[in-house]
Formats: structure tokens, sequence, C-alpha cells
């Protein structure tokens, strides 16, 4: 994929939908809520447990453009009948760990299951070998979302650690897997 110099690429999914991933634009803010606030929703197991509003999302928005244009962040949206669908990004590390790239990622329930995950991280880890500057991706996922940590295996990564009771979840103390991605640069 030529995501880096294309900007856009459409891909089909397992079940035949074409979905186009390309770079977050400033116009997308308001789908960028409604994305993020679905996955709020329905208490996907996911780092952010309170909706967004439209200034914080904006906020947020023009930080992540602003990275993306210094080359501090890669990120893809997902986008299938003009509705954002997934969302993942590289965010590069500062000072000492300059070198490392955390990954994250999210899909719209409904929308899981169909491969989009794993086209979506082939796309930004081919854009993350690129960079020269990342030498070790590395990821954080909750303990009880089973089929993250499975995409993320079939992607290559490995368990690197395991912080107990990191996240509250659905009202439990929910352990925190540390990945990283073997083969990658130094990992």
């Amino acid at each position: 994929m030529c995501l880096k110099l294309c900007k856009t690429v459409k891909v089909k999914t397992k079940d035949g939908k074409v979905v186009t991933l390309r770079r977050p634009r400033r116009s997308d803010v308001k789908q960028l809520q409604s994305f993020i606030n679905s996955l709020v929703d329905e208490d996907a197991p996911i780092l952010i447990n309170e909706r967004a509003t439209l200034k914080g999302e904006k906020e947020w928005l023009k930080w992540l453009l602003k990275d993306i244009g210094k080359n501090k962040k890669h990120c893809l949206v997902a986008v299938y009948k003009g509705e954002i669908i997934g969302n993942i990004e590289l965010r590069k590390g500062k000072g000492r760990n300059s070198h490392v790239a955390e990954y994250a990622i999210a899909v719209k329930g409904g929308c899981r299951n169909i491969g989009l995950a794993t086209i979506m991280s082939k796309a930004i880890l081919d854009i993350g070998k690129k960079d020269k500057e990342i030498k070790l991706i590395e990821l954080g996922v909750l303990s009880v979302n089973k089929p993250a940590m499975q995409l993320y295996k079939k992607l290559g990564f490995r368990q690197v650690t395991r912080l107990r009771k990191r996240f509250k979840y659905k009202e439990k103390y929910i352990d925190d897997i540390i990945m990283d991605l073997k083969g990658f640069g130094i990992a």
C-alpha cells in the first residue's frame, strides 16, 4: 500500500465492504466525535470511558494533525459510506524513548471480525517500517480484550510484561498487557 505517498487507498474487507484508508482531516471532527462516543457508549475495552465533546474533539484533532505534520505521529482512519469506522495510530515517544512508537487501534462495533483491523494494522505498520526513527513498536491492551490480543499475536506482537490491576473496567480491576512487535528494528 502506498499510504504515505497516495494519502488514500481503497481496501476490501472479508464481507466485501470497500473501505477507504486515509489520513484524518479537520473536516472529520464530528465523525471522529461520533466514532469515539460510539465506543464509549458500547463500553468497549479501551482506555477512554467518557464521551467526547465537540470542543474536546476539535482540540484533540488539532494536536493530532499538528503532530502528524511534525512527523511525531502516523494516523489513519477507515471510512465506509462516509462514516469513520476505524482509527489507528503510531505515536512516537519523546526524549530517551524517541525510537519507540506506541500502537493504538479502535474499530466501531458492527465493523469487527471482517478483517478491517488486520488491514489497518498492516497499513500503519508498513508506514512505521518506512519511518527511520522508529526502532520499536509497543502497545498496551486490557487483559479482557481477547480478540485484540489474538490480532496482535497474529501480527507478530509478543507479551513482554503484565501490569497487574492497572485499569478499572466494568467494576473490576483489570491487568494491562504490554506487548512489542518482535522482529521490528531492535525488538
